[in-house]
C-alpha cells in the first residue's frame, strides 16, 4: 500500500479499496465474456471458411496458382448455400507471394504473414482478422494438397458482427464505470456505518478529562471487534483511573504528614533566632526559614492540585472581592518589586463567587511568575475588567514573553518557564487548576508589544450570593 493511501482517512481508504477491487473484477470480467461473445460469433464463420479453404485438398495435384483459384471457383459455383456469396479468396506460394486473388482480394499483401506460414505449412489452419478497405475481415488459411503446397486463403467481411462487439464494448465500459463509482459511494457509506462506533468512542474519549478518568465508553450490544475494543478501553480506563486516585492519596497523604515537621521545623528555628546574636548564624536561620517557606509552599500547592483533581470542595464558597484581593497581593509584592526596580500596580473591581484562598493562591502565583521575568524598569500590572459573562482578571508584564510553541503547554504541570531554584513547575497548574474549579478559563498570549499576558475570566457570581454579600 502507498504512502498517499496510508495517509487517507480509514473509510475512504475502505471506499478506495473496494471500487479498485471491483473495477480490477469487471476489467476480467469484461475481457473473459467479449473474448466468450468474440468466439461464439466467429464459430460458425469459421468453419464455413474452412469449408471452403479444404476444397483446395481435392484439386488435381498438378493444378496450382491461378488455375487453381478456377478450379475453387468452380467447385463453389456447383454449391447452392447463401452464405459463401461474400467469400474471397486468395492463393499464396509457400514463400508468402500472392498468385492468384478474387476481386475482393486483388491487390491485396498476403493475409498469411510470418510464423503463421509455418504453421500452415505444417497442416494447421490459420484464423485471423484483418482490415480491408475500412471494412473488418475473417479469414483462415490452409495448405493445399497440390503439387507446390500452395496456400490457400477463404476471407468474409465480418464488419456487422465487429460492429455488434464494440456495441458491447460501448455499453459495458460506462456501465462498468458507473459500478466502480456507485461501489466506492457504498463502500464508502459501508465504510462510515461500521466506523460510527469508533468515532463515538473518540468523541466519548475526548470528552474526558484529562485527569477524570471515571467514567467510561458506551459499548454497542453487538459482541464483534467494536464492541471487544471498547470493553478493553473500559478495562484499560479503570486501570488507569485506579492508579491516579492512588497517586492522588499518596500525594494528599504525604501534603498532609509533611506539614506538620514543616511547621514545627519553623517553630523550633523561629525560637532559636530570638535567642541568637551572632549575625551569621541568624542569616543561616533565616535562609532555614526561607527554605521552609518554600517547601511549605510546593506542598500547598501539590494538596491544592490533589484536591481540584478529586472534585473536593476547595473552601466555603463566598463572594470574594478580586479589587481587594489583588490590592492585598500588590502590597505583599510591593518590596519585592521595589528592590528589583518593576513597577507593580493593580486598577479595576469585580466581584466572584469561589474559594477566597484557592483564587489568592492563583494571583501570588500570577504576580510572582510576572516579578521573576521582568527585567529593571519593567512593569506588571494587574487588570480587572467586567466581561460579557463575569469578571476579567489579567496579569500583563513587560518582559520577555515565552516561545509561540510553549504557549500551550505552560499551564501543563512540572513545566517551568525559566530556571529557577527550588522551582516545581506547578504555579501556572496551580493558576489553570483554579480556573477549572471555578468553572473558569484561563489563556496566555504574547503581547505584540512585548511581554507576556495571562487572562482568567470568571462566571458572574449568582444572584442569591450578591444579595447576600453585603459591603465590601
Amino acid at each position: 500500500m502507498t504512502d498517499w493511501i496510508r495517509r487517507l482517512p480509514l473509510g475512504v481508504r475502505i471506499a478506495v479499496l473496494t471500487s479498485t477491487t471491483l473495477v480490477i473484477l469487471l476489467i476480467l470480467v469484461g475481457l473473459l465474456v467479449q473474448r466468450q461473445f468474440r468466439d461464439v460469433l466467429r464459430d460458425d464463420i469459421d468453419r464455413v471458411l474452412l469449408d471452403r479453404a479444404r476444397m483446395a485438398t481435392k484439386a488435381p495435384r498438378d493444378v496450382d496458382g491461378p488455375e487453381l483459384l478456377d478450379h475453387l471457383l468452380a467447385r463453389y459455383a456447383d454449391l447452392d448455400t447463401s452464405d459463401t456469396s461474400d467469400v474471397e479468396i486468395q492463393v499464396m506460394s509457400e514463400n508468402g507471394s500472392v498468385i492468384a486473388a478474387t476481386p475482393g482480394l486483388a491487390g491485396i499483401d498476403a493475409l498469411v504473414r510470418g510464423g503463421s506460414r509455418v504453421r500452415v505449412a505444417s497442416g494447421v489452419p490459420v484464423f485471423g482478422d484483418v482490415t480491408i478497405d475500412g471494412s473488418v475481415h475473417r479469414f483462415v488459411g490452409l495448405s493445399s494438397d497440390n503439387a507446390t503446397d500452395d496456400i490457400v486463403v477463404t476471407a468474409v467481411p465480418i464488419q456487422e458482427m465487429s460492429d455488434t462487439e464494440s456495441a458491447l464494448l460501448e455499453v459495458y465500459v460506462p456501465l462498468a464505470l458507473v459500478a466502480a463509482a456507485v461501489a466506492a459511494l457504498a463502500g464508502g457509506f459501508i465504510a462510515r456505518r461500521s466506523l460510527a462506533p469508533l468515532r463515538h468512542f473518540a468523541t466519548e474519549a475526548d470528552a474526558l478529562g484529562r485527569l477524570d478518568l471515571s467514567q467510561r465508553l458506551s459499548i454497542p450490544p453487538s459482541a464483534d471487534e467494536i464492541g471487544r475494543l471498547g470493553a478493553t478501553l473500559n478495562r484499560m480506563l479503570g486501570r488507569l483511573d485506579a492508579a491516579l486516585r492512588r497517586e492522588r492519596e499518596l500525594t494528599a497523604e504525604v501534603g498532609h504528614e509533611l506539614r506538620t515537621p514543616l511547621a514545627i521545623i519553623r517553630a523550633e528555628v523561629e525560637l532559636l533566632d530570638q535567642q541568637i546574636t551572632d549575625e551569621k548564624v541568624k542569616a543561616s536561620l533565616d535562609s532555614i526559614l526561607e527554605e521552609v517557606d518554600r517547601t511549605t509552599g510546593v506542598i500547598d500547592d501539590m494538596l491544592l492540585l490533589a484536591r481540584v483533581d478529586a472534585n473536593a470542595t476547595l473552601d466555603r464558597s463566598q463572594v470574594v472581592d478580586l479589587g481587594q484581593l489583588t490590592r492585598t497581593v500588590v502590597e505583599r509584592f510591593s518590596a519585592i518589586a521595589a528592590t528589583r526596580g518593576v513597577s507593580l500596580e493593580t486598577r479595576g473591581k469585580g466581584q466572584l463567587e469561589g474559594d477566597a484562598r484557592a483564587i489568592d493562591r492563583a494571583i501570588v502565583n500570577l504576580v510572582d511568575n510576572a516579578l521573576r521575568h521582568t527585567p529593571a524598569g519593567g512593569a506588571v500590572e494587574i487588570a480587572l475588567d467586567q466581561g460579557e459573562k463575569g469578571p476579567i482578571l489579567t496579569v500583563r508584564d513587560t518582559g520577555p514573553g515565552v516561545p509561540a510553541e510553549t504557549l500551550g503547554t505552560m499551564f501543563d504541570r512540572f513545566t517551568r518557564g525559566g530556571p529557577r531554584r527550588g522551582a516545581a513547575g506547578l504555579g501556572l497548574a496551580i493558576v489553570a487548576a483554579m480556573a477549572r474549579s471555578h468553572e473558569g478559563d484561563v489563556q496566555a498570549r504574547n503581547r505584540p508589544e512585548g511581554g507576556l499576558e495571562i487572562t482568567i475570566e470568571f462566571p458572574a457570581p449568582s444572584t442569591d450570593a450578591e444579595r447576600g454579600s453585603g459591603p465590601q
